[in-house]
């Protein structure tokens, strides 16, 4: 364990040499954000959650549905580039008596790091705007969309150059949890419920705005997220052994 740890850790120092990326982490779910809620009209709005409605103020909600959005956003970028730039480090590692499996929890942990960043900072701009009915459901939301998308950004490195790998992450992190997930929307369209940002803008949005959240539909969340962490492993100890 000392081994993934100090693998782990060195991996993040790497970032430090890296300043866009590292502003990439941080300055854009905190501008993302920030930029929304500021933007968005000060009127009130009808939200579709679940099988009933709430009124919520615009700004309000934009930030709660930027929330988990940009805090995916972030993280899967962090997934495609943390694949890509680390193929050579990782082949070494094992050169050097690493086990890929110690090389695989390594990679896993620190992209846990780096999604559990950026939504503590998309969640603390959100709360300059407002107050989350529950807080704790909330901020639990938002990191399990970062973590969803930081394994599926792994996966689209696995298999993409990083500017497609970049191109599909955006696009399609914008498409599943601000159109699909869209809770201004009355009905969702047909697929929104199979896809990566369903459940954790569900309960983000509940968490917001409805009091509480739905401990059933969390642990879809999980199980999905589950998913995809194990066929990020299985990327990541691919690259590992060369």
């Amino acid at each position: 364990m000392t081994r993934v740890v100090a693998a782990a850790r060195a991996g993040l120092r790497e970032y430090r040499r890296t300043p866009v990326l590292l502003a990439l982490f941080l300055a854009l779910p905190a501008y993302s954000v920030g930029l929304f809620a500021r933007l968005a009209p000060d009127e009130s709005a009808a939200l579709y959650l679940g099988d009933g409605a709430v009124r919520a103020g615009m700004p309000e909600t934009f930030a709660a549905l930027m929330t988990p959005m940009a805090a995916a956003l972030a993280a899967g970028v962090a997934g495609l580039f943390l694949l890509s730039s680390s193929a050579d480090a990782d082949a070494r590692l094992v050169t050097a008596g690493y086990r890929p499996t110690e090389v695989v929890l390594a990679r896993l942990g620190q992209l846990s790091v780096v999604a559990t960043a950026v939504s503590a900072v998309a969640v603390a701009v959100a709360l300059t705007t407002f107050t989350p009915d529950h807080l704790g459901w909330f901020a639990a939301a938002t990191l399990l969309a970062a973590l969803v998308y930081g394994a599926l950004g792994t996966l689209a490195g696995a298999v993409l150059s990083r500017m497609a790998g970049v191109y599909l992450v955006l696009f399609g992190t914008l498409a599943d949890l601000f159109l699909f997930q869209n809770p201004l929307a009355r009905d969702a369209p047909d697929g929104a419920a199979a896809l990566p940002g369903n459940v954790p803008v569900a309960v983000a949005m509940d968490a917001a705005f409805a009091g509480g959240a739905d401990l059933g539909e969390f642990a879809v969340g999980v199980a999905y997220l589950l998913a995809v962490v194990a066929a990020a492993a299985v990327a990541f100890y691919r690259s590992a052994r060369g």
